[in-house]
Formats: C-alpha cells, structure tokens, sequence
C-alpha cells in the first residue's frame, strides 16, 4: 500500500437535537481523568482570526489544507453563479437564490452571530451549491461566533456544500432537514467542521409522516473538536452532548474519505459517534475514513428500543425494533489513546450489518476503553470479518458470524498507530495475507483493492 498517498491524504484532510441518547458502551463508566492530547486547531493557509478569540491560539502539526488526491479533487464549478464576499448578506443571497445556482464565496470570515434563526444560511432551492470560489477549504471561514444555533441549514433536494469551513455553532454547523417532504441528494464535501456545540453535522426528518433525509453523502471532509471548542459542547440534556454525524431514519447515505479527529469530553460522560446513524436509518456506507481520539467511532443503532421508520418493502417482517437495517462499515482506520475512548464500532439493533476489513485498535493508556467492535441486542444480526482489532464484544443475545478477525493486536503491527497510521508495518505476518476473500469488501483505505493475493486483515492491502 502506498504510505505517502496516506499520508498526503490523512494529511489534507486533517489541514447529535434533544433526541439523542448518550448510552454508553461501558454503562457509563468514566474514568474521570483530565486528558492531554496536545491537539489544538489550525485554520490552514492565510488563517483569518476568528471574532470570539480563536484564532492564532489553535496551532497544531497536522496540516489542514486542501486534498490533492484525485478522490478529493476540487470540484467544478456548475450552474448559473452569484459572487459572494465577506461584507455581502449571505443568508438574504441564500434565500433568494434561484435553483440550481452556485454561490461562489470569496476567501474571508463570514460572521453569522446574529443569535436567531435569521442568522443562518438555509438552503431552501432544489440544486443549489454553497462553496468556496478559490477551492481552498480553509479560506473561506462560516463563524456562528457560539451565538446561531446552526450556521448552514439544508431543506431541498441536490444541494451541496463545498470547500469551505463552518465553525462555532451552539448546536449543528450543518443541519438537513425536510419541510414536509422527502429530500435527497445532499452533498457535503471538502468541508471543514470546527467545533459544534452540538453533533456537527445532523440529519433528520421534521415531523411530518413520510418526510425523510435520503441518499446523501459526506465526503473528503474534516471534523475537529479543539481544546478550545471543548467547554463549549452542549451540557443541558446531561453529560457530553456532541458529535460527528448524527444521522436519524435516514437512508442510502455514505460517508467516506473523512477524517474525524478529538470528538470527546474529559470526564463528563460519552460523546456521541464521530458517525453514528441510528433510529432505523437504513443502507449507509462507512468507509475509508480515520478517525482519531474521539468516544466513539462508528454506530449503527443505538437503544434497545426507539423511533422507527415504515419501509415500504418491509425487508425484515416481523422481527421487532431494528435500530438500523443492513448497511456497510468496511476499510476504516480507528485509533485513540485517551481515558475517554470507549468503542470503535458500535452495533445495537443492527439488523443486516457487514463489518469488513476495519483496524480498530488503541493504545494500554485509553483506559476508558470497553472495546473495539460491540455487537449488542438480540435483534442484531452482523457479518463480521477480516478486521483487526484489540477486542470484540458480543452482548445481550446478539448473533453474528465472525471470521478472520484479530483480536489483541500489538502496536507493532503497525508503521505508526501514536500518528494514526495504522498501515501494516512489514512484521505483521498475523495480518498480512491472513485474510478471507469477502464480497463487498470494497476498496482498501488508500483506495486501493484486496485483490493483492490472499487479501490481507484490516483496513490496509499491503502491497
């Protein structure tokens, strides 16, 4: 496998409403400990300083500028277009957009603190696409300054958002949701997302029977809770109410090439997954994404029992809660050496689920750690193969068919796991052509098949 294509990659990329329930792994349990994690943010090239104080403060080693790769290139420009500048008003341009325009919006910060609903950019117009002009994600700056409850909200069909960053928002940076009626197509990609409040990105129906959010994606992407950002999460709903992506009944979406980075709180209950899709969501694809140091990494359902939804072809009669229906989690790198890490890959209710080709491992010193994969709930029904891991977890009457997998990997195996680089190094002989050949095994985290021979396990096809 090529290391300096992840690198490059890893690299680029790094420059949930009142619903949500924060039940953890482990019971709750929490060390309780102060971490350090000597992660703080940089805005990449030409930072512009943040209003509220945040700015030339959040320095970090990781370099968060724009994606070279030809997966992530930057995307063209397409559509009738209106030219945006910092002084301009956005969410009016927004609201009057017709369909199918591009926003194109001139490097600088955006504040939108007006602290009401007003003060959001909702994109309300089948096909329109918010982006940055120059391609350069880190230019252009949407600051909700902790004041706007969400700075992007998404209500129509085709829409996309792209190239830029959205930071401080008390609850969601991005919110999709209907106005009474199914909507599909949203596209978030190349985005930078800062600090919520709340889950960063959210994705829900409105209430009204039938009004769904289907077939988006999130895609080259970064999430970043900075120290900074931390004591700003929303606490009232009781404990650590964050994280990545929350997403609720929502179907066919896929979430790929991310990288989601330091979505805990320090001693104050779980986060939320940096992907989590629950609540009888249905058919998401998760994979090649890295995520590092956050609770958890990856959820398909979550409670015994909750909110349903009525598919229409009724795949799996008569079987009671599901909590997500089938759906993909292949190729993912999850790492974490923090007290507040609790479980990489989290299957609760998860009916149909494959779970292929992931390394999800931690360091001795993540002492909150309760396991790599859980499968959880006697509706539970997993396939389960060809991951690495350092434990895997099997509760509460769930099935699965489990082979191929490592449990109790060594660090070792790795080129650099404190780095995140979970690449097979040349001595882990466990792992290298020890795998099974599995259908939908998808392409390797550099985006590369198993195809190498005896394929091997984990997320990586040393080549």
């Amino acid at each position: 496998m090529s290391r300096t294509l992840f690198l490059v990659l890893t690299l680029a990329l790094a420059a949930c409403s009142s619903d949500a329930d924060n039940t953890s792994s482990n019971n709750g349990q929490d060390s309780g400990n102060t971490p350090d994690t000597g992660t703080t943010l940089d805005l990449g090239q030409d930072a512009t300083v943040l209003p509220d104080g945040g700015s030339d403060d959040m320095t970090t080693t990781t370099d968060m500028g724009t994606t070279p790769t030809a997966r992530c290139a930057e995307l063209p420009v397409q559509g009738p277009t209106i030219d945006v500048a910092p002084g301009d008003d956005l969410r009016t341009i927004a609201a009057n957009a017709a369909p199918g325009t591009t926003l194109l919006l001139a490097d600088g910060t955006y504040m939108l603190n007006g602290g009401d609903a007003a003060s959001r950019v909702q994109l309300s117009a089948d096909g329109l696409t918010l982006r940055g002009a120059s391609g350069d994600a880190s230019a252009v700056i949407l600051d909700g300054g902790y004041a706007t409850n969400e700075v992007v909200t998404i209500h129509a069909n085709n829409v996309t958002v792209a190239h830029l960053t959205i930071t401080h928002a008390v609850d969601h940076l991005i919110h999709a949701t209907p106005q009474g009626t199914t909507i599909k197509g949203t596209r978030i990609y190349d985005v930078r997302l800062i600090d919520g409040g709340e889950q960063f990105i959210k994705i829900n129906s409105d209430g009204t029977e039938g009004a769904w959010v289907d077939d988006g994606e999130v895609v080259c992407s970064t999430f970043i809770m900075t120290d900074d950002g931390r004591p700003n999460v929303e606490r009232a709903t009781g404990g650590c109410y964050t994280g990545g992506i929350d997403g609720h009944q929502a179907r066919g979406w896929k979430i790929h090439d991310n990288h989601f980075e330091g979505i805990y709180c320090a001693g104050e209950g779980l986060a939320e997954h940096a992907v989590h899709f629950w609540s009888a969501s249905r058919d998401t694809v998760v994979e090649r994404n890295t995520i590092i140091n956050c609770a958890r990494g990856i959820g398909f359902g979550l409670v015994e029992n909750g909110r349903t939804r009525d598919y229409a072809d009724d795949p799996y009669s008569g079987i009671g809660y599901i909590g997500h229906y089938d759906g993909i989690i292949r190729n993912n790198f999850i790492y974490a050496d923090i007290d507040f890490y609790d479980t990489g890959i989290e299957l609760a209710q998860a009916h149909g689920v494959r779970v292929f080709h992931n390394t999800v491992v931690s360091s001795p010193d993540a002492s909150g750690f309760f396991s790599s994969i859980d499968y959880r709930f006697a509706n539970t029904k997993a396939e389960i193969r060809n991951n690495i891991t350092r434990r895997i977890t099997q509760r509460n009457g769930a099935v699965g068919e489990l082979s191929s997998n490592i449990e109790g990997a060594e660090l070792n195996m790795f080129v650099d796991a404190a780095a995140g680089d979970l690449h097979l190094s040349a001595g882990a002989t466990d792992a290298i052509d020890k795998g099974e050949v599995v259908n939908e095994a998808g392409l390797d985290i550099d985006g590369e098949p198993h195809a190498n021979g005896v394929p091997d396990i984990g997320a990586d096809e040393r080549q």
